[in-house]
């Protein structure tokens, strides 16, 4: 049998826990897969990691044995005491118990350069990937385990893009490394996962001087434009940015035209480049 699905469901027992799938608890219990991803997380001895839902720690154990500093966050109260035990034999684990989305992260890493491995909670995925790409302060690399669709928007070629590839892909570079089968978690989930590596992660400063390349571009207006060309995905983009921005359709043709695109093209199609120039000319013709 496999003795870390068995160690699994005894503490589950122990706790007294359910595994809800809805709150994305599902345990993987492949030990092989654990080392993909400590593998793919080019750790060192002078390392900080950030593990956001820790569970019983069977990640932080590895993770702990491997960096200077792992901060465990986990919400869910009936994980603590594993993570508390944990502690005690690996001093270099601090655990966090609150919601990440309240956790204050400059304040935790104190100026310090830090990576994210993790296993994330699929209902808060999208949430996460914005929050520690688009703010500061980034981590310098992140490397997690999500749900396969998800791993498949992030890392999408244009013909298949959407808001969140496209945001993701705006401030990082994504790739899959692994796909995981449902069948290595207990509970079994209701789709398969994907290892993720996101490196390459821009900094505050590096997305501004990159923008200025096309005329000192706004960030926040780039992604004003996203938004609204994503808006109705059945529509033509076009039509999109002239509902959003309050513009005539023959007006945003005519950017398109300076653009180079087929105004007829849809908001997936676009590549980083195009969104960029898009945006660039609309600003230029004072649109945004």
């Amino acid at each position: 049998m496999n003795s870390l699905l068995s160690e699994i469901k005894y503490l589950a027992r122990k706790s007294g826990l359910r595994p809800q799938r809805q709150s994305g608890q599902n345990f993987l219990i492949n030990q092989s897969v654990f080392e993909k991803i400590i593998a793919c997380s080019d750790l060192s001895p002078d390392d900080r990691v950030l593990e956001i839902g820790a569970g019983f720690g069977t990640l932080t154990k590895e993770l702990a044995q491997r960096a200077k500093r792992v901060w465990a966050i986990e919400l869910e109260k009936r994980f603590i005491p594993s993570l508390t035990k944990l502690s005690s034999v690996f001093p270099t684990i601090e655990v966090i118990k609150n919601d990440v989305r309240k956790v204050k992260i400059d304040l935790l890493i104190n100026g310090a350069p830090y990576k994210i491995v993790a296993n994330l909670p699929y209902n808060i995925t999208s949430y996460l990937l914005r929050r520690f790409l688009a703010q500061e302060p980034k981590p310098s690399l992140m490397v997690l385990l999500i749900q396969k669709e998800v791993a498949e928007r992030i890392t999408a070629l244009p013909g298949d893009l959407s808001l969140l590839g496209v945001s993701v892909q705006f401030y990082a570079e994504p790739k899959i490394i692994q796909v995981i089968k449902k069948n290595n978690f207990w509970p079994e989930p209701a789709v398969d996962s994907a290892i993720v590596k996101i490196e390459k992660i821009k900094t505050k400063e590096s997305v501004r001087k990159e923008l200025k390349k096309w005329g000192d571009l706004d960030e926040q207006d780039f992604f004003q434009v996203v938004r609204a060309g994503f808006s109705a995905k059945r529509k033509q983009i076009h039509n999109n940015l002239a509902n959003s921005f309050h513009t005539e359709k023959g007006k945003i043709k005519e950017v398109f035209e300076q653009v180079g695109l087929d105004s007829a093209i849809r908001s997936q199609s676009l590549s980083l480049e195009d969104w960029k120039r898009l945006t660039a000319i609309l600003e230029k013709e004072a649109i945004i």
